[in-house]
């Protein structure tokens, strides 16, 4: 979560403000040992979680709000998210409450589904560090455990003492942080830094180009990216949801489609990565190249334009575009970076060449705000947006997981939507409240 809080601040922004990274460190550290101390001498944390649980809900009610426009019908997505925040909410202000264990057990499911995503990838993909990942997932299932045994401490008691580690652990990374940005280039990325560096499914490459600040001037051509998703693009048996969706989907001759993504910067940059040989479609083949280290590589090629790939295949299924973003910045990566081909299903496919290309196109966006771009820490949809890539790159970049990282990113990036509709609630309220109110002399 801090990393992409960092590649969305930018360079620039952060080496001005590194004193409030230095701030916020400390926060994070005295909050972290103010959970502990108030563990120790009460046993159990009410008010801190009192007051996040009512800010969830209070979420959950603005999405439910903004999910019936008046022209568009009730929005699904968001008031399913809604409903989310607002059970989290109560799931939170119930925390410090529950004698049944049934919010213990709520924790100890998310531990554990989380914990056994990360082992079946690590065992699937094999991927750099993966032994460090498994033994992570391993250590989550373990503590899903203790919740639900009681051992060795409570539940009320785990549960704050996991938020108390969290805090702590941003404290040193934002230490750690503070440190290296002061240290920085001038026009260098901060995915060059350590605390990107070393995370991954491979080797980070393309670090060597010139990252100039982002101009607050708009591109004269916005960036587009197409998506082909699994289910759009073949003639796919039976429906799985989940898997279609985020994963690939099977045709009826029991081939994998696993869909596909590309960008486009007008008529200069276009990326689309291919296998020069395609990859085996067959399922148990398609199993057998999940394998993320460079030695499983094979020959690939960029194709030259979007006309060529519709001709080819077929139109895509989904258009996003991003009408800010660091043009320049783009310009000088695809420049360094265009000539290299080599393709890997799992960690070197056509959507993390996508996303690594809009990574450096969005760099640094939120710190156009300067360091009030830190209140996205208070925007749920960051959260989410957080989640689909930790979750993308513990698995691999997929069309379906582009396709959800765009659009909350979009959200993410158009503050001024999420408290207009702040704005929208309150004025509708008055406004009812006055028609309600009988007129003078009746």
């Amino acid at each position: 979560m801090l990393r992409l809080l960092f590649l969305l601040m930018g360079g620039p922004a952060l080496r001005a403000g590194w004193g409030y990274l230095l701030a916020l460190s400390a926060l994070c550290a005295a909050a972290s040992l103010g959970i502990t101390w108030d563990l120790l001498q009460h046993g159990h944390l009410s008010f801190p979680l009192h007051v996040l649980g009512a800010l969830l809900v209070l979420e959950g009610i603005m999405e439910a709000f903004h999910a019936f426009p008046v022209r568009r019908g009730m929005a699904w997505a968001l008031l399913a998210k809604a409903a989310g925040l607002v059970l989290a909410g109560v799931a939170v202000f119930l925390a410090s409450h529950d004698n049944s264990g049934c919010v213990s057990w709520g924790f100890a499911l998310i531990f554990l589904l989380d914990g056994g995503f990360r082992i079946i990838a690590c065992c699937l993909m094999r991927c750099r560090r993966w032994t460090r990942k498994l033994l992570l997932g391993g250590a989550e299932m373990l503590f899903s455990v203790m919740i639900v045994t009681h051992w060795p401490l409570a539940p009320h008691v785990i549960l704050p003492l996991c938020f108390a580690l969290l805090l702590a652990g941003w404290s040193l990374n934002l230490l750690s942080m503070a440190r290296q940005i002061h240290a920085l280039p001038e026009n260098s990325s901060v995915t060059g830094l350590p605390l990107f560096t070393r995370k991954g499914l491979r080797a980070p490459h393309g670090l060597n180009y010139a990252h100039p600040p982002l101009d607050n001037a708009l591109p004269a051509e916005p960036l587009t990216i197409y998506i082909w998703t699994p289910v759009g693009s073949g003639d796919v048996v039976g429906r799985r949801p989940w898997f279609d969706r985020w994963v690939a989907a099977i045709d009826h001759h029991g081939k994998v489609s696993t869909g596909h993504t590309s960008l486009e910067m007008g008529e200069e940059i276009y990326i689309s990565l291919y296998p020069a040989d395609d990859v085996s479609r067959d399922f148990r083949s398609f199993l057998q190249t999940l394998r993320a280290k460079e030695e499983f590589d094979v020959e690939g090629s960029f194709l030259p334009s979007l006309e060529h790939e519709i001709k080819a295949w077929c139109r895509p299924d989904k258009r996003l575009t991003l009408t800010h973003y660091n043009q320049t910045a783009l310009r000088n990566y695809w420049r360094q970076h265009h000539a290299h081909t080599r393709y890997n299903l799992t960690s070197r496919n056509c959507s993390t060449s996508v996303i690594e290309a809009l990574d450096v196109a969005t760099e640094g966006l939120l710190g156009t705000r300067g360091m009030l771009g830190l209140l996205v820490l208070l925007n749920p949809d960051f959260w989410l947006l957080s989640l689909v890539r930790s979750r993308a790159e513990g698995m691999t970049w997929t069309p379906g997981l582009v396709m959800d990282y765009c659009l909350l990113l979009r959200r993410v990036l158009a503050p001024a939507q999420r408290y207009h509709r702040y704005r929208t609630l309150l004025l509708s309220l008055i406004t009812a409240s006055a028609r309600k109110k009988p007129a003078p002399g009746r």
